[in-house]
């Protein structure tokens, strides 16, 4: 009879799988310079949707109308509040890890969680749903800001003037969780800062030539005068470098 050893009577056993460490973080992030955003309106969703279906378009250009692309360059929330897409801020963190920073790229994406609201936007197919992740835009009402800007790709570029809306001051509360397995509380806070300054979130950024979006993590101060001011109990707070300045 063959002899069977011990270690191949033995059921091999499932690796064990090591729960990650999961924290969570609250931090404030406040611009340095205003907030641009640019939200898809509906009529340019319907557009795009017409050229991609070969839909026969109308003869003639509707009329402009820059109150009605300033208002649809918001994300609205509803009741008054305006949102921002929470996947620029992941984007910009992203942008700027590095593995010569200690963070490399492939931990960011997988390593972090921002907590946010899912808006539902009226689409351009009837029928379909669109729903975006936003975080609120802690801040006074938007302003009207008109830029020159060039449409089109290529030697068809042409000049037009864009209606869009902008913030300032402005804050931006982020909450979520962060794998500290793979990417430190330090870490986090770095990638917050780096992205603040070199990267930026809306139209005009940093990133994009631009010096628009900029922000930086606020401190204990700067958190406790945006929380009162969100609350209604104080005048929106004045941005640190603002101050520095005068």
């Amino acid at each position: 009879m063959a002899r069977t050893s011990k270690a191949a009577s033995v059921e091999k056993q499932p690796p064990k799988l090591k729960t990650p460490r999961i924290l969570r973080f609250n931090i404030w992030l406040v611009g340095d310079t205003p907030l641009i955003t640019h939200a898809w309106s509906e009529k340019a969703r319907r557009d795009m949707l017409s050229k991609q279906t070969r839909e026969i378009k109308a003869e003639g250009q509707e009329p402009r109308d820059p109150q009605e692309d300033f208002l649809n360059s918001l994300y609205d929330m509803g009741d008054g509040l305006y949102g921002f897409p929470v996947t620029a801020i992941k984007k910009a963190m992203n942008s700027v890890a590095h593995v010569e920073r200690g963070i490399a790229k492939v931990d960011v994406f997988p390593g972090i969680w921002l907590d946010h609201d899912i808006v539902r936007v009226r689409p351009a197919l009837a029928g379909a749903i669109c729903d975006m992740p936003l975080v609120r835009i802690v801040a006074g009402p938007p302003e009207m800001r008109e830029d020159m800007v060039r449409i089109g790709s290529g030697l068809k570029k042409t000049a037009n003037l864009a209606y869009r809306a902008q913030f300032f001051p402005w804050a931006i509360q982020i909450t979520g969780r962060v794998n500290a397995d793979r990417i430190s509380e330090e870490a986090l806070l770095n990638l917050m800062h780096w992205s603040g300054m070199e990267v930026g979130i809306g139209e005009w950024r940093t990133e994009k030539s631009g010096v628009m979006g900029a922000f930086h993590p606020a401190d204990e101060t700067e958190v406790r005068a945006w929380e009162r001011f969100r609350s209604g109990n104080s005048a929106i707070p004045t941005p640190s470098n603002l101050r520095e300045a005068a």
